[in-house]
């Protein structure tokens, strides 16, 4: 059955699929699919009577002649017209070498490639009517190609940039990139979603970006025919320039009036693509997906992402002031006496030796310690003396000594620190920021300090504690010019890698100082306490103020005001710290930018504000953690981020709101305004007016969202809030969003996107018009569908999780057991099952673990657990979790009795499961009962209801989508599955010919082949072949039903079948070698290959074959491999199941008797090619 393989040509897809050419099929006997008498001509073939016949041209014409013309997508296209446009195939001019074919296979296509002047002349001086004929072919062309397919058009030199075939080569990669199945399914949508609209929405996402490129084809087409300037066509931008947005965002806006007067030949001809039909056949009317957008009287538009300014921690620093010396007559006392020990052997001589060391020892430290003090402060002999002298006989130094020594070595020490951090910051965080950071000056100076005794004598006159003294670090007062740049030489200045958009970081710190930044560079300030006067350049500078508690405890008002200058650029003050845990006298600060007033803000709302600075030409603000701030902004685009429970008046411009704080209540003002809502707020109310459009981002995933209301004339957003919903849920309110007239709730704001941390766009479906005053739930429509983190599919089988590998994973509703193993050592990750079955269908769970009991000291007894595991019984499915709950190796742990000890169970991965209806759990240890264990150690197997803890809320369940679709060639090919983790669905597009498909476990693949479908081209053969499974596949592996097959863990998708349409060939080759075929139109399944050789004796294969014949399984006619009789062992048997006897293939009229029949003795046959045989 094997046979030779052609050398692979690999058709660039996934690293999962390997597709090469074979000769034919390994599976020789698949019975033949049914066909189709005769193919259609098609009617809308693109023609090639502008072109004179010469040799080669005649070879091209002779191929359309007999093959017909090539048909790509939904056009009909001759080759000789691709001659003429000037295609290229690998390079080569197309010829009857390389386009020999009847159907362009994927190789072919992404081969393909047009001169660029070629198709500039013949679009311009050929006489084709309609420009629109070309595009059309070009749209599909580069629909069908693979993403990663080279240039489209090409040229022996670079094409100039933004010119007309340039754009076109971007509108062709937009094209290849397209993904039209993402928004196949909406059947696992949150509730509040509206599925119709969805489905047309994000159809219209996708059909809309595919829109817009095919527009684009239109227009550019329709330019270079008419000559038009390709500025007058797209308005200095490019549709395709931007893949990551809709093109509706950028093309169909941007590009305006151009592409909308193509709008009638557009709709006209898009709604026939293959793209079209593709989105027609699932959203319904296209038209109406396709103008929905255009209603709106602005698009969404695209904003920077704002960087989030994140301040540096408080430095404290801490220098130790005095100098400990140990006691020369305490150090004495102690060697004598531990030398004493061995004074039996040493004798009264030794003890005096001794001595004499540890005298030499204390007269060195002694001179250590004074040459120590030397090293920081200069002293007299009389100072040398007295303390070297202090420090032998162990007497405290003279006061004005030490004090002098702490204050200079702790100013070196301070220098030193703050040299090696700024070396660290430019070399570390702020290296690609900063190329100075510059230390403001300092002083120390001595504190003094109370050293509490832990034992004293009153009676001595002794005090509980001693008076000493610490130092402490004063900041300066700085005055430096640094407009021009920074000074030569100035001191605590440290330079880093040089840089053009580099920065200065100032570290003032405390005092009162006058600093002007270097103009040409961004400045970042860093200050606490003091007045400050600081000016910044030209470029984005950022002032970072450092709040302290006594700051936020101020009584009155400073003597002078700082002053902040931002200078041009744009410019942020940014609150550092956090306001503390205890009641302060202030709680955060007002700032208004409009007026450049800022103050410390009271609990009490009548107390005169204490004004602390005033602002000049700063448009962005970052608020105290944990504070409650006021801040007005500017009516310029301000960049605000609420880190507290803060109040924002935005005003006019379009602000961008960064939303951190636990209350926050922001009125955007007029402007198109961004809000970003972190997971850490809890409520969040925003005002908006409603002119146009606002865009909230939302820091949590789709799932977390649970309802959508109109409450008043508010729409409230309700979402999870904790690991698993156990918080307070965070409400987003939205006022305004409806106004009362004559009674009656009227739609005053409807331009609201939302989008979601895992890139979901959605916009509430809000009525114009509200009768009642009743709350109301309102559906949601999905604009634009996310990308979830890959699901890797588990249909049957271990799984075993690894720290790299995927942290989702889909169960199928199979009847085979699933295992997840995780090993002792692995690391903890958290992980998601989706578990293809609803709550209720939950039929038990059971923990079973081993339990030893072993004596321990003091007649206690100690119970060792171990292999405990969690097993879910689901109807014929069980799912069992071993080893992520482990055992401590000693038994410490409290049972309810001091006599009982146990090991300690954890769970060591945490894993939630969601259901199909959205319900979820997370594992957790069940209750061992440690009591009824030490009565009965061994084997335990128990229900284990608590192991599931119910999480809060409903949870968005996720199963595969299509990953890859693969047009494969009309001629034999063999489709390689690799045996790794599968994440989605293959889609395998035949084209009338055989297939030979060796399978790898838990996949889905979905066969069809598109020709039959639509009654234009025969079915295919397709041959399954199971050797390569990580599971052996038999008969009872292998189910029909419907249209879904199932052989082993891989799932095939079937076609539908209808009347009249040519019916795919599937057979099922199992690792014995027996073949099934797959009778899709009579839903049965029949052996029609047997392997002998697979049996260990006669009897078993004949019973076997009783078995199917008992079923209905047997084909009419069974070929019986490796089978022979006493005389004959050469020619192939059958089997005829509806006469019941036995025959040779070259000699139907002699029948066989079963007692003649013998199995060959020579080693099976493998029907995997690339097995030897």
């Amino acid at each position: 059955m094997a046979t030779v393989i052609e050398p692979a040509i690999e058709i660039p897809l996934s690293p999962t699929l390997q597709v090469t050419p074979i000769h034919s099929s390994a599976n020789t006997d698949a019975p033949v699919a049914r066909n189709i008498e005769a193919t259609p001509t098609p009617a809308n073939v693109t023609t090639d009577i502008l072109i004179d016949g010469d040799g080669v041209k005649a070879t091209l014409k002779s191929l359309d002649k007999h093959f017909g013309p090539l048909r790509i997508g939904e056009v009909w296209v001759s080759r000789v017209e691709l001659k003429a446009l000037g295609a290229t195939v690998n390079g080569q001019v197309i010829s009857a070498a390389n386009a020999s074919i009847k159907t362009p296979d994927q190789a072919f296509l992404n081969a393909l490639n047009f001169n660029s002047a070629t198709v500039e002349t013949r679009v311009k001086h050929a006489d084709i009517a309609d420009s629109g004929v070309v595009a059309t072919l070009f749209f599909e062309i580069a629909c069908k190609r693979s993403a990663n397919a080279s240039a489209l058009f090409v040229s022996a030199r670079p094409l100039p940039p933004d010119s007309g075939m340039d754009r076109l080569n971007q509108l062709s990669h937009a094209a290849q990139t397209l993904d039209i199945h993402r928004v196949d399914s909406f059947e696992n949508a949150p509730g509040w979603v509206s599925k119709s609209k969805s489905y047309l929405m994000s159809g219209a996402g996708v059909g809309l970006q595919a829109f817009g490129i095919y527009s684009g084809y239109m227009a550019m087409m329709d330019a270079i025919k008419k000559g038009d300037t390709l500025e007058a066509v797209y308005q200095g931008g490019s549709i395709a320039a931007e893949f990551g947005s809709l093109i509706i965002e950028r093309g169909l806006t941007k590009t305006g009036e151009a592409m909308l007067r193509n709008g009638s030949k557009a709709f006209g001809r898009f709604p026939l693509t293959s793209a079209g039909k593709h989105l027609s056949r699932g959203a319904g009317l296209f038209a109406s997906a396709i103008t929905l957008p255009f209603d709106i009287s602005d698009a969404v538009s695209s904003f920077k992402a704002a960087a989030a300014t994140s301040g540096k921690e408080a430095q404290d620093h801490y220098v130790a002031g005095g100098l400990s010396v140990a006691g020369a007559g305490i150090s004495l006392a102690l060697g004598a006496a531990a030398l004493a020990g061995f004074g039996s052997v040493a004798g009264p001589l030794g003890l005096a030796a001794a001595a004499i060391l540890i005298l030499g020892s204390m007269i060195y430290q002694a001179a250590r310690v004074v040459d120590d003090i030397d090293d920081y402060i200069e002293l007299s002999a009389h100072e040398r003396l007295r303390s070297g002298w202090f420090a032998f006989t162990g007497q405290e130094l003279d006061q004005e000594v030490l004090d002098r020594f702490k204050i200079s070595k702790a100013f070196s020490d301070y220098t030193k620190q703050r040299d090696v951090s700024a070396k660290a910051l430019l070399e570390g965080a702020y290296k690609n920021f900063a190329q100075y950071v510059v230390n403001g000056s300092f002083s120390v100076e001595l504190k003094p300090l109370k050293i509490w005794r832990y034992q004293w004598d009153e009676r001595a006159g002794e005090q509980a504690f001693k008076l000493d003294s610490e130092t402490v670090i004063i900041g300066g007062d700085d005055i430096i010019d640094a407009h021009d740049g920074i000074p030569t030489n100035l001191a605590g200045s440290v330079k880093g890698a040089p840089g053009d958009d580099k920065g200065v970081f100032w570290r003032l710190d405390d005092g009162n100082d006058q600093v002007v930044g270097v103009n040409d560079k961004p400045n970042f300030f860093s200050y606490r306490e003091g007045t400050k006067t600081l000016t910044g350049g030209s470029k984005a500078d950022e002032f970072y103020f450092e709040t302290t508690a006594n700051i936020l405890n101020q009584v009155t008002a400073p003597s002078r005001t700082s002053t902040l200058d931002g200078g041009e650029g744009p410019d942020t003050l940014a609150f550092e710290g956090r306001r503390p845990a205890t009641d302060t006298r202030h709680i955060g600060y007002d700032i208004n930018l409009q007026t450049g007033k800022v103050a410390l803000r009271s609990h009490d709302q009548t107390t005169t504000a204490i004004e602390i600075a005033h602002v000049r030409a700063i448009e962005n603000i970052s608020t105290l953690r944990n504070g409650v701030s006021l801040v007005t902004g500017s009516s310029e685009a301000n960049r605000i981020s609420a880190n507290g429970n803060d109040h924002i008046a935005a005003g006019h411009g379009d602000d961008t709101i960064a939303i951190r704080g636990a209350d926050c209540r922001v009125d955007g003002g007029q402007g198109q305004d961004r809000y970003y809502i972190a997971d850490t707020t809890a409520i969040t109310t925003i005002i908006e007016d409603g002119e146009q459009l606002s865009v909230i981002e939302l820091g949590w995933p789709i799932e977390w969202i649970q309802r959508w209301q109109i409450v008043g004339t508010s729409l409230l957003v309700s979402s999870l809030r904790g690991r698993d919903g156990e918080d307070p849920e965070h409400v987003l309110t939205i006022e305004n969003t409806y106004q009362w007239v004559d009674g009656q709730r009227h739609l005053k704001n409807g331009q609201l996107l939302f989008k979601t941390q895992d890139g979901y766009e959605l916009m509430p479906a809000l009525p114009s018009l509200m009768q009642g005053a009743q709350a109301q739930d309102v559906e949601v429509v999905v604009s634009s569908i996310g990308k979830s983190a890959a699901t890797e599919i588990v249909n049957g089988g271990t799984v075993t999780l690894a720290e790299q590998g995927p942290k989702r994973h889909f169960v199928a509703r199979t009847d085979r057991r699933v295992e997840f193993v995780a090993s002792p050592g692995l690391p903890g990750s958290s992980r998601v099952i989706y578990l293809d079955y609803k709550d209720e269908e939950m039929a038990d769970v059971i923990v079973n673990y081993h339990v030893e009991k072993r004596a321990g000291v003091s007649l206690n007894s100690h119970l060792y657990y171990s292999n405990i595991n969690i097993s879910l019984l689901l109807p014929s499915k069980t799912v069992t979790f071993k080893g992520i709950i482990q055992a401590s190796t000693h038994a410490n742990g409290y049972s309810g009795r001091n006599s009982l000890k146990v090991t300690t169970a954890q769970v060591t991965q945490d894993i939630a499961l969601v259901m199909q209806d959205g319900v979820s759990y997370r594992l957790q240890l069940p209750a061992l009962p440690y009591l009824s264990d030490a009565m009965e150690p061994g084997n335990k197997l128990r229900k284990a209801a608590d192991c599931l803890k119910p999480r809060y809320g409903d949870y968005l369940f996720s199963r595969p989508t299509i990953a890859r679709t693969v047009a494969l060639p009309a001629t034999p090919n063999r489709v390689d599955i690799e045996a790794v983790s599968h994440n989605g669905i293959y889609v395998l597009q035949g084209e009338s010919s055989t297939y030979d498909i060796y399978l790898a476990s838990n996949v889905i693949i979905r066969l069809m082949t598109p020709g039959a479908t639509a009654k234009t081209n025969n079915a295919s053969t397709w041959s399954l072949f199971t050797a390569r499974m990580s599971e052996a596949i038999g008969r009872d592996d292998i189910k029909l039903e419907s249209e879904r097959l199932w052989v082993g863990s891989a799932l095939i998708e079937l076609p539908t079948i209808e009347d009249d349409v040519p019916v795919e060939s599937v057979s099922v080759v199992t690792r014995s070698g027996n073949i099934y075929e797959a009778a899709l139109l009579f839903e049965v399944l029949q052996l029609y290959l047997i392997n002998a050789q697979s049996y260990s004796s006669l009897d078993s294969l004949l019973a076997d074959i009783r078995l199917h014949r008992q079923r209905n399984e047997l084909a009419a006619r069974v070929i019986v491999q490796n089978l022979g009789t006493t005389t004959k062992t050469n020619d192939r048997v059958y089997y005829n199941s509806i006469k019941d006897y036995w025959g040779f293939d070259n000699d139907p009229s002699l029948q066989i008797k079963p007692e003649d029949l013998v199995i060959a003795p020579a080693a099976i046959a493998s029907l995997d090619p690339s097995e030897p045989a």
